[in-house]
């Protein structure tokens, strides 16, 4: 058996996993962690790796109906009508990355002078350049550039502010 690329609708990764589990030898939906947006602060979420896809090990003979026509799948993905193969070592390399499927992405951390943006408290929204870190890398030490001051010095907790993008 060779493993296959399984398009997915969005946002139906986890269930289309779920359901394939239970019909094919294997199934891989390699996901992430990192830190993302969420209601105006930063925070640790797991999503897909590659969202709308997953990884399956099947026999095209035996399956290919089963999966192409499984509700959530848009289709496997392949040239023409043949699905296409996708190595082992393609497989084996997004799990050597990753711990039990979730590969982490640790944030960089930020250096004297690099520009960030405020993400959560009163000066969300601002564009400001980072100065230090403080008390580890608990708070941190930012300047803003307001229109009355220029450089003004806040200590913020570090989770207040991200890389400017």
């Amino acid at each position: 058996m060779e493993w296959y690329l399984i398009r997915t609708k969005p946002n139906k990764e986890r269930w289309v996993r779920d359901q394939l589990a239970a019909i094919l030898p294997e199934v891989f939906l390699p996901l992430l962690e990192a830190r993302t947006p969420r209601w105006g602060k930063m925070a640790w979420t797991i999503a897909p790796l590659f969202p709308c896809y997953l990884f399956a090990r099947l026999d095209p003979q035996l399956h290919y109906f089963d999966v192409k026509y499984l509700h959530g799948v848009q289709g496997i993905v392949g040239a023409g009508a043949d699905p296409l193969t996708v190595p082992q070592g393609v497989i084996e390399e997004i799990r050597r990355r990753g711990v039990n499927g979730v590969v982490k992405i640790e944030e960089r951390a930020l250096g004297s002078g690099e520009t960030v943006r405020v993400v959560e408290g009163p000066f969300r929204g601002f564009a400001a350049i980072f100065d230090r870190y403080m008390s580890g890398a608990e708070r941190v030490a930012i300047l803003l550039n307001t229109l009355e001051a220029t450089g003004v010095r806040v200590v913020l907790p570090a989770s207040a502010v991200t890389k400017f993008s």
